[in-house]
């Protein structure tokens, strides 16, 4: 009979004589059940703050920053740009700065990062200390990203357990838009949301360092010896880590895009009221979080690789309806469904990762690919909102159904042999 602690282990390959390679978090990870359930629950917080934070609040606030700061909306967008550019920095340096730190002092750096933004933010600086400080949650959240997920595969049943972490992010989606709304249509100052997000940042933080306090900050076992950058270097020569990162590129792009600037195009294009079709944001990220835990167990039956093309088909299918259909009902309707259906493809990439990339590269492609998810979630709105300085924000439309498309085509490029290399 498994002692309790056995049964809650977290396990990454039950092959044991694999333990010796794996890297000093997941060893550490594996003492104690109850540091087991701390980090889960500290994890679960990072990716809530996150979904707080930039992919909904800030479409809905978009109405508002526009006259405060009395910028265009191709200055506002850069926004975005910022925003990838900390994405990128994050991408890049996570395996080295992991190896240097280990994931707990990742985490907790990333989380500093990410706070002094939500501070500078609260502060209502000038437009050009604001954008910047979009560049510090980028950096910080991307680092988070990276290590909760890459904490996340290594427990058992790691599918379930990804569609639990990405569904706490879609709970602080839905809430986001409606704090926002709230906060900027019923008060004169709408960066008082930033107050909000500090204190869960600070909260974020407090968590974090508690729970992953074992051994916090010591270096990678496996990359202080000086493999870092061999193990930098064998990943990006993977095949399916950049067939993914596309994927996860193009899919948080997308997501984020719809979430960011819907708003704008229902007010601009639709004529609807800012202080009323911001609760249609809500109706977008409530869906997409109830896609992750409802088709979680379903997705993984009938295969993952299957599904996400049912899904795809049904999402292009309410991206029409979106786009063509000049009736609020409709549209609130057709973006709930949207965010359904496209909710579990995040989960599901990372998941699929697991399958098809060796497991010696999988905490460098993990915090790559999951990284580069962030600065798509940075550029494409961006372009986004660059073109619709020019176009109209109804561009994004096409945009939108055009990254649905790339989806597709990434996936069904995607290898079903583990190991492929450029």
């Amino acid at each position: 009979m498994e002692s309790p602690r056995e049964s809650a282990t977290i396990v990454n390959d039950p092959n044991r004589e694999e333990e010796n390679v794996q890297s000093e978090t997941t060893s550490l990870l594996q003492k104690r059940a109850s540091d087991v359930t701390g980090k889960i629950i500290s994890t679960n917080v990072t990716l809530f703050v996150a979904g707080l934070n930039e992919d909904a609040a800030l479409g809905v606030l978009i109405p508002y920053i526009l006259p405060t700061y009395g910028v265009t909306l191709f200055q506002l967008s850069q926004i975005y740009l910022i925003n990838c550019a900390g994405c990128l920095t994050a991408s890049f340096s996570n395996i080295h700065v992991c190896s240097r730190i280990g994931t707990g002092g990742t985490l907790v750096l990333g989380a500093v990062i990410q706070t002094l933004g939500f501070a500078l933010m609260y502060w209502n600086p000038p437009f050009a200390l604001f954008t910047a400080a979009f560049f510090l949650t980028g950096m910080g959240g991307a680092y988070q990203d990276a290590q909760a997920n890459t904490f996340t595969t290594t427990v058992d049943n790691a599918h379930r357990w990804l569609g639990i972490l990405h569904a706490v992010y879609g709970v602080g989606t839905i809430i986001s838009p409606i704090v926002a709304n709230v906060i900027a249509s019923r008060t004169p100052v709408w960066h008082d949301f930033y107050f909000v997000m500090l204190g869960l940042g600070l909260l974020n933080l407090c968590l974090l360092r508690w729970t992953f306090r074992e051994g916090l900050f010591k270096p990678n076992k496996r990359n202080a010896s000086g493999t870092a950058a061999s193990e930098l270097k064998a990943t990006l020569s993977n095949k399916a880590v950049w067939i993914l990162s596309g994927f996860f590129f193009l899919y948080v792009g997308a997501e984020v895009t719809v979430g960011g600037w819907m708003v704008q195009f229902i007010v601009s294009v639709r004529n609807g009221d800012p202080k009323e079709v911001g609760y249609i944001a809500s109706g977008f990220w409530t869906g997409f979080t109830l896609g992750r835990v409802a088709l979680a167990d379903i997705t993984h039956y009938f295969g993952e690789r299957r599904m996400v093309f049912v899904y795809l088909t049904l999402a292009v299918t309410m991206q029409l309806l979106f786009w063509l259909v000049p009736n609020i009902v409709v549209i609130a309707i057709a973006v709930f469904l949207l965010g359904f259906v496209i909710g579990p493809f995040y989960p599901i990439g990372l998941y699929v990762l697991t399958q098809v990339v060796p497991e010696d590269l999988r905490i460098g492609a993990l915090g790559l690919t999951a990284s580069l998810g962030q600065a798509g979630a940075a550029a494409f709105p961006f372009m986004t909102g660059a073109i619709a300085s020019q176009a109209g924000v109804e561009v994004m439309q096409p945009i939108m159904l055009g990254l649905l498309i790339g989806i597709g085509l990434f996936w069904a490029l995607l290898p079903r042999q583990r190991t492929i290399s450029l």
